[in-house]
């Protein structure tokens, strides 16, 4: 810092009380690996992720009124704590804290540290020391008996070397590494003892504090001569020894003191002693302990809560405190001094150095500028006064004073050195030549026009009057700019400049005023988060906006892009509470940031003006910690899980983590992703929960990632794995019984249908025999006997004639040829009829095949395969045509040597297939089903189409073909027993076996 070192005033200070949910008391407190701070305190365990406390219960549940009394966290990760009226010992590991199946403490237990062999120690309360060793699953005592002082015990710690040290009320004892007893370091008043960065080991006492050892602990310093005095107070928290070397001291009834030290100041070997109590915001004056966690906050455990300091970038000057009420007055001089206005001082503070006040018991000023000549007017609600060469110059009287309202708002000097004022009530005003003339009547609409203004590039004045800017030269010309304010409706602007470029701000934006063209980037949205009433332009270019809960930086040339974009960009640096940002901007402060000579910003702010130089940011390097807390499925809690086998069926999941980054937590920045399940990163703002509904079952990885205060990113995160079982209505058996049933549904679907359809068509073949019957009825009993009537007239009438009559001779004839008709037509009633006998398929095959004409004769093999079954006597005569033309191609067509017949009669189906080693069918006539001007292979598969059977032809060149008719079983057959045959070899015949 620019003063060479750190004082209270450099710290940001946050606290937690019972007001804000915290458990109080805290009586200790320690921080484990992965980020968490764990508290004991008088309402049981907690641990704090620096936004929630969260208890933890011991796993079967505890006495409400057993309450932890110390607390460690070791180098494996867990978590040990004693609790006061049972004083067992519990560990906390893989998130459940478990008792420990070992003997009670025989004391309460004050505190507990681990060895550097990894053993656990444990300082009792007793009047006479006592402590206890846990070490390869043992306990053993160590008191007087083993070298400690017969007086109470006050604290202890491990050395850099291994040592344990414990301060009691008499005496300094220690155990050197590897030592079976402790030892009397040095007798002393009561006390505690600490380790410094470099390994000494102090003690502090009431008198003050010193070093009892040299750096690592080694050597024994002579007792001091002169102690550095910590005031007197009675020490209660065990001192701490802060990174930069600072002496941290935990008091009964006064507080926290901290004390630089000499490797604090650097060499310049002073002592400063500083005391925070509760006057100055600590939650309460006794403390318990003090903690030092890995982002370098110091933490003060009290009665009544728990404090945090923080190394601020934003530094609170404890003359800067007493704020005026429409916000400090701010003005950075052509000296680099920068002045302040406040309540009732006006201060002056040159480049590198404190507040010097200037004026005091005033009336609150309201406007601040510099004269040409290095005068520094200063407004108040009747006069002016002009200070310079450290008095009062002169006091003018405002010519105002009459306005019901003349509030100032803004001041400043043109380049020909005329004051401008601008007043509420009073328009504005400029003073020349000792005469003051009105520029701009006052307004009379509730905005106050006009308001604030600044000296134009041009050497004029540039004023907002309401929703414009009036440019006025020093001859009183003027012209205008249009503002447009969007939604954010009017209100009075801060208005800046930096070379020949005029900035206005607000609620709305920012706008660019060059070379008579407006530039406006909007806020988005617009709201009083997004009021602007700080800019500053370093000479590097940077550009530093105030927010009302941020101060944000700009890098050289962002400002420039973004008005191009039309859009600000990221700030490359955003500072807030944990900054030391304590309050916001002030509301009524239309410049509330402005730049000193030796580069630092001053900000006035609701409780007072700040400071900071931009040079000596505090930057938090230390990546966050990431815990996943807990998972929540369907109302069962699993903590700090890591990998975890949900129960099959879990609809809805909560999964609980934390970004632990102590140091700001509301800055913090979290991002998770349920790998299969989101896309891309989900950012979580604010929230530390993410939920999930109706997942399916599967193996899952939940992963979370997170940035500190200043954007440092811990990207390795950590992760959850986590199954979901199926249910059984979820399992491959469920979508295979499923299945199974389907199948069993479509196939009785169309076991159903074949059965309809097999009764439609069984119908309508028992409907065309019977008309068969019928018809063949019809000729037999009419037509027939009618013929053979007429037959046995003309009989009658040749037998009367005589042999040589030529007549006869033509009756007979005529009568033969009778014969011969009632021979056909007995022969088509009887295909009417159907032969007796023809619905026994292998009867028929045996028949066909006598009858097919091979010339020469050939082997026909007919094979018969299952139980044999009669066929309904329609579907009997249509396969007995099919089988025909089958056979009469191929003794026509094939030139086999041999062929073969199967009859295959099937549960289901009944199959023909009629093959030959023959030449084989040509493959046009396969691939179109037939020969041009032949019509047989069109007519098998008519017969077989209307029967409800399939006809399959199938050849390859020389090597034969086959022809397939399959129909269903419930179709083909006939009711009746069946015949049993076997497959008959039969050699071909050129008659059939009737003849």
């Amino acid at each position: 810092m620019l003063a060479g070192k750190r004082s209270l005033a450099d710290y940001s200070h946050q606290r937690w009380t019972e007001a804000s949910a915290t458990p109080v008391p805290v009586r200790a407190m320690a921080q484990s690996r992965d980020g968490f701070l764990w508290l004991a305190t008088g309402e049981g365990l907690f641990r704090f992720d620096g936004a929630r406390f969260e208890r933890i219960e011991a796993e079967g549940g505890t006495r409400k009124n057993d309450l932890p009394s110390a607390l460690l966290v070791t180098k494996s990760g867990d978590v040990w704590t004693n609790f006061e009226t049972s004083r067992r010992f519990a560990v906390y590991r893989q998130g459940v804290l478990r008792i420990l199946d070992a003997p009670a403490a025989p004391s309460r237990i004050v505190e507990m540290v681990e060895g550097k062999d990894g053993a656990i120690w444990a300082l009792t309360a007793n009047f006479n020391a006592e402590v206890l060793r846990f070490h390869d699953g043992r306990w053993k005592t160590f008191s007087a008996a083993d070298g400690l002082p017969q007086s109470s015990a006050a604290n202890m710690l491990v050395a850099a070397d291994g040592a344990i040290w414990i301060a009691c009320g008499s005496a300094v004892a220690r155990l050197a590494p590897g030592a079976a007893r402790f030892e009397i370091y040095r007798k002393t008043p009561p006390g505690m003892v600490s380790q410094d960065p470099e390994g000494r080991i102090w003690l502090t006492e009431s008198g003050g504090s010193y070093p009892l050892t040299g750096p690592g602990g080694r050597g024994m310093l002579a007792p001091p001569h002169t102690l550095h005095h910590a005031g007197g107070g009675q020490v209660r928290a065990a001192p701490l020894f802060d990174h930069e070397g600072n002496l941290w001291i935990g008091t009964r009834y006064e507080g926290v003191r901290r004390i630089t030290t000499p490797a604090a100041t650097h060499g310049s070997g002073g002592w400063e002693s500083e005391s925070f109590t509760s006057r100055d915001g600590l939650s309460a004056d006794v403390t318990n302990q003090l903690l030092e966690d890995r982002e370098g906050n110091v933490w003060v455990a009290t009665e009544r809560g728990l404090d945090k300091f923080r190394p601020a970038t934003l530094i609170a000057e404890p003359e800067l405190g007493s704020p005026a009420i429409f916000g400090d007055k701010l003005l950075a001089a052509s000296d680099g001094s920068v002045y302040i206005g406040e309540a009732h001082t006006v201060f002056r503070v040159r480049p590198g150095g404190t507040p010097e006040a200037i004026l005091r018991n005033l009336a609150e000023p309201q406007s601040l500028c510099e004269a040409p000549d290095g005068a520094i007017w200063i407004g108040f609600a009747s006069r002016i006064v002009v200070w310079a060469d450290g008095g009062i110059r002169k006091t003018i009287e405002r010519p105002d004073l009459r306005a019901n309202h003349n509030l100032i708002y803004d001041c400043a000097f043109d380049a020909a050195g005329s004051f401008w004022m601008s007043a509420s009530g009073g328009g504005l005003r400029r003073y020349r030549d000792g005469r003051w003339e009105t520029m701009l009547a006052a307004g009379d609409r509730a905005d106050f026009y006009p308001t604030t203004m600044v000296r134009a590039p041009d050497g004029g004045m540039v004023v907002q009057a309401g929703d414009r800017l009036v440019w006025i030269d020093e001859a009183g010309k003027r012209s205008y700019t249009r503002l447009d304010f969007g939604e954010g409706g009017l209100k009075v602007l801060t208005l800046y400049t930096s070379g020949d470029d005029v900035y206005a701000a607000g609620a709305f934006g920012l706008s660019r005023i060059r070379a008579g063209q407006v530039e406006t980037i909007r806020a988005d949205p617009v709201s009083p988060d997004s009021r602007i009433n700080g800019i500053v332009r370093t000479p590097a270019g940077d550009a530093w906006l105030a927010y009302p809960k941020s101060l944000v930086r700009f890098r050289a040339g962002d400002l420039d892009h973004a008005f191009v974009d039309k859009t600000l960009p990221t700030p490359t640096l955003s500072l807030g509470s944990g900054d030391g940002l304590r309050s916001q901007p002030h509301s009524h402060s239309q410049r509330s940031m402005v730049r000193g000579g030796d580069g630092r910003l001053w900000i006035a702010t609701e409780t007072g003006t700040l400071w900071m130089d931009p040079a000596h940011v505090i930057r938090n390097a230390f990546p966050p910690g990431l815990a996943i807390k807990s998972l929540i499925a369907d109302g069962h809690a699993y903590g700090d899980p890591a990998a975890l086998e949900l129960a099959p069926g879990t609809s809805k999941i909560e999964i609980d983590f934390a970004v632990l980054s102590l140091a700001d937590p509301p800055r913090v920045q979290a991002r998770y992703m349920l790998e299969g399940t989101d896309r891309d990163w989900v950012d979580s703002g604010a929230r530390r929960q993410a939920f999930y509904t109706n997942l399916p079952p599967g193996k899952y990885r939940f992963r979370v990632i997170g940035a500190n205060n200043d954007g440092v990113w811990n990207r390795a995160g950590a992760t959850l794995e986590f199954t979901i079982p199926p249910t059984f209505v979820q399992s491959g058996w469920f979508v295979l019984l499923c299945a199974a049933l389907v199948l069993v549904f479509f196939g009785a679907i169309y076991r159903w249908q074949v059965t309809r359809i097999a009764r439609r068509i069984h119908a309508r073949l028992d409907e065309r025999a019977g008309e068969r019957e019928r018809i063949a009825r019809e000729l037999h009993d009419t037509l027939l006997q009618g013929i053979q009537g007429l037959m046995l007239r003309f009989q009658a009438v040749a037998d009367r004639l005589t042999h040589d009559d030529k007549s006869h001779e033509q009756l007979e004839a005529a009568l033969a040829a009778a014969d011969e008709v009632v021979v056909d037509a007995r022969n088509r009633v009887r295909d009417l009829r159907g032969l007796e006998g023809t619905n026994d398929l292998c009867l028929i095959i045996e028949h066909l095949v006598a009858e097919a004409p091979f010339d020469p004769p050939i082997p026909v093999r007919i094979v018969v395969e299952g139980k044999p079954r009669l066929l309904h006597p329609f579907v009997a005569e249509e396969i007995k045509r099919i089988v025909r033309e089958a056979l009469f191609n191929m003794a026509l067509h094939a030139r086999a040597s041999s062929a073969e017949v199967a009859i295959g009669f099937e549960p289901r189906h009944l199959a023909i297939r009629m093959r030959d080693d023959g030449v084989g069918i040509p493959g046009d006539v396969v691939a179109h089903g037939h020969k041009d001007g032949h019509f047989g292979m069109i007519g098998m598969r008519e017969r077989a189409e209307r029967i409800g059977g399939k006809l399959i032809v199938s050849s390859t060149p020389g090597a034969g073909a086959e022809i397939t008719l399959t129909l269903p079983a419930k179709l083909a057959f006939a009711k009746g027993k069946p015949r049993h045959r076997s497959w008959l070899p039969l050699p071909m015949r050129r008659k059939p076996f009737d003849e």
